[in-house]
């Protein structure tokens, strides 16, 4: 049948040069564009979603970490505080008298943690005479600071609210608060229900 343009039975079609037509994709084209795919609405995904809650997982892990330090406070039978400042929070423990911070550089929980960028904090303590405000005149490095919430040996803590919020974002804030009985949940503005 030669002339015709039709394939006989039983052959393939053959291009002019001897070798089969292809047809369509071959299976691994389809999956490295379904891969490139899922890779790019991942990236997508995280960096849409990332920012939008980053308030309250600041939130939710500064009350994971207070609960940890109370712990082990406890434990220990150590005090220690909370210094607050515009760019994060630090851990510091009662020692001969003196608050020391560097007691916690080697503690991946309780070591210095900053805050991603245009996140701000507001802090109220009650029951600390002359209790300050993070950023108000504070040297933040220096190891005598005296911290902004208490947290001691007998389970208890200083009475506090802290406000975890980004100015620029149009969200509600998150709060994270702590009573004396040692008890600390967070929640979001406006959230008639506690979190914990």
């Amino acid at each position: 049948m030669p002339g015709t343009g039709m394939t006989p039975p039983g052959r393939s079609a053959r291009s002019q040069w001897g070798t089969p037509q292809q047809h369509g994709f071959t299976l691994i084209e389809i999956l490295v564009v379904i891969v490139l795919i899922g890779i790019i609405t991942s990236m997508a995904v995280i960096n849409i979603g990332g920012q939008d809650d980053t308030e309250e997982r600041e939130a939710r892990r500064l009350a994971a970490v207070l609960e940890t330090a109370s712990r082990e406070a406890v434990i220990e039978a150590r005090e220690l505080g909370l210094i607050l400042s515009d760019e994060g929070y630090r851990f510091t423990r009662l020692e001969q008298g003196e608050w020391r911070s560097d007691a916690f550089s080697q503690d991946r929980a309780l070591r210095r943690h900053a805050f991603p960028e245009g996140v701000r904090l507001e802090v109220s303590t009650e029951g600390l005479p002359g209790s300050r405000e993070p950023g108000a005149g504070n040297d933040d490095d220096d190891d005598n600071g005296r911290p902004h919430v208490l947290i001691l040996s007998s389970g208890e803590l200083t009475p506090f609210e802290i406000e975890i919020r980004r100015p620029a974002s149009r969200r509600a804030s998150w709060f994270v608060t702590g009573d004396l009985d040692g008890s600390i949940t967070f929640f979001e503005e406006g959230d008639g229900d506690d979190e914990e």
